[in-house]
């Protein structure tokens, strides 16, 4: 599993366990790759590098902006409903 794809996992867990990150992703994919960027340059101008908690939200935030990542975040969660 590479690195990505572990973050990914790691956010649709944490998902299921906080709507206001759901609403987040659902969010992202309203947005078009212009408006990523953007976002995330913001993120990273705002969030301190340095502290572990900003850190992980850089990350976050690199991860969901990236092209199609947050509409499959999207896709697998609704998968995971329609199995259960």
């Amino acid at each position: 599993m590479n690195e990505n794809e572990k973050v990914i996992e790691e956010i649709i867990e944490a998902c299921s366990q906080n709507t206001h990150l759901f609403d987040i992703i659902k969010d992202i994919t309203k947005l078009d790759n212009d408006e990523r960027y953007k976002l995330r340059r913001k993120a990273s101008q705002v969030l301190n590098k340095n502290n572990g908690i900003d850190k992980e939200a850089i990350k976050f935030y690199y991860v969901v902006t990236e092209q199609g990542v947050a509409e499959e975040i999207l896709r697998r969660i609704h998968s995971d409903e329609t199995k259960t």
